[in-house]
């Protein structure tokens, strides 16, 4: 017989592997120009070391600066696998982590010709970090990979008691969304994977211990605040 436990796990194993599938670009991406300074700063010290006399001083202060920059590249890759494989015990005020969100996802959106207008900047309330990362993050793609053109994505967010409720809506038509982007088409080839659909964030949700609903207009998500019992 079916089992309705197992196939919501199955979907959203799936639906993860899609997702990090879509950011793996992104992530790529940032994790190479993490330690483009290293790089440089390597090329400097090479060429200090080759001249006729070697500026000890000059050489000692550039090594220091290569290890703290080869530190701060070492914490951000881990940062960024924790996106492959997120920690269950982290958290982080909701703003943050959204703007943390968006960093991976803007370029995509703003070649699809999306704009995005953050305003959940305020909100301190902490939540899992792998709720942002994970049903937060689907849900903003899957709003952009289900419009028929670009749009202004208005990102807004509040507490309802245990909750914070965070709304994904498209503004139709708003200032600085490109009307004449291309649609689904253009969608499909941009993305490095397969769409996410709404499926997709449902299932991400309701196996994180989140909810999911969503509307033509956009998507509406109800995500635990952190350290709060349950009801």
């Amino acid at each position: 017989m079916p089992d309705p436990a197992l196939d919501l796990k199955r979907h959203a194993e799936s639906a993860r592997y899609a997702l990090v599938r879509r950011l793996a670009p992104a992530i790529r991406h940032q994790m190479a120009g993490s330690f483009q300074p290293v790089t440089m700063m390597a090329a400097i010290i090479e060429k200090r070391l080759k001249a006729p006399t070697a500026d000890l001083p000059a050489l000692v202060k550039t090594s220091g600066e290569v290890r703290v920059l080869a530190s701060a590249a070492a914490r951000s890759s881990l940062d960024l696998m924790f996106w492959i494989a997120p920690d269950p015990e982290a958290r982080v005020a909701l703003g943050t982590g959204i703007q943390d969100a968006l960093h991976l996802v803007a370029t995509e959106l703003s070649f699809k010709g999306f704009k995005l207008d953050n305003q959940t900047g305020g909100q301190n309330a902490e939540v899992a970090l792998h709720h942002l990362r994970g049903v937060f993050a689907a849900a903003l793609l899957a709003v952009a990979d289900a419009a028929p053109a670009a749009a202004e994505v208005l990102l807004t967010a509040s507490r309802e008691g245990q909750h914070m409720v965070v709304e994904i809506a498209l503004v139709a038509g708003a200032p600085g969304a490109d009307a004449s982007a291309p649609g689904d088409e253009f969608h499909v080839s941009l993305a490095t994977y397969r769409k996410i659909d709404w499926d997709d964030v449902q299932a991400i949700a309701a196996a994180d211990g989140a909810s999911a609903q969503h509307s033509a207009m956009g998507l509406v998500l109800r995500l635990p605040v952190a350290g709060v019992p349950a009801a």
